[in-house]
């Protein structure tokens, strides 16, 4: 994305794209909705004072959840009053309204989740990007710094893991 008069235009239209996506990143991140909601507006004005600055982005989708990636890692490594473990509990995970699922989707989303939290955290997020955050195999490897090839590879195995373990 080039710095010009249409920017704002384009940067507000970002937003709308991708706010609600970068949201649910977030989300899953730190487990606190109301954080997540803060990190993604962070992410969001970081982005926008570095364009300000003059710098160009290429893939701007990619670039924001670069730049939330780098906020939630700061996040989590910030020393807590409580553990992960007492967040995920106390915290009514609902990124979407119940009402608008079926009693059996509600039964498989909770299943999806617990068999998550088993996987390795890199299998984890990168089964996120490509299905929670529909993000493309080449934007993954651009978030990652990975070549396409090796991030396929790595899904692939991630469902391999996540199918194991519903078994």
């Amino acid at each position: 994305m080039k710095q010009g008069h249409n920017d704002k235009n384009k940067f507000i239209e970002s937003y709308d794209l991708y706010a609600e996506a970068i949201f649910r990143y977030c989300l899953f991140k730190v487990f606190d909705r109301e954080r997540a909601k803060e990190l993604m507006q962070e992410t969001f004005t970081k982005t926008w004072e570095y364009l300000e600055k003059g710098k160009e982005v290429e893939n701007l989708r990619a670039f924001l959840y670069k730049v939330a990636h780098n906020l939630c890692v700061n996040e989590i490594i910030r020393p807590k009053s409580f553990s992960l473990d007492e967040m995920s509990e106390k915290v009514n995970f609902n990124p979407e309204d119940k009402n608008s699922r079926s009693p059996e989707n509600e039964t498989d989303i909770s299943l999806l989740i617990e068999k998550m939290k088993m996987l390795q955290p890199q299998e984890k997020e990168i089964l996120t990007m490509r299905y929670i955050d529909d993000l493309a195999v080449a934007e993954i490897a651009e978030l990652l710094g990975m070549i396409p090839n090796s991030v396929s590879v790595k899904i692939r195995r991630a469902e391999e893991s996540l199918r194991k373990l519903y078994k």
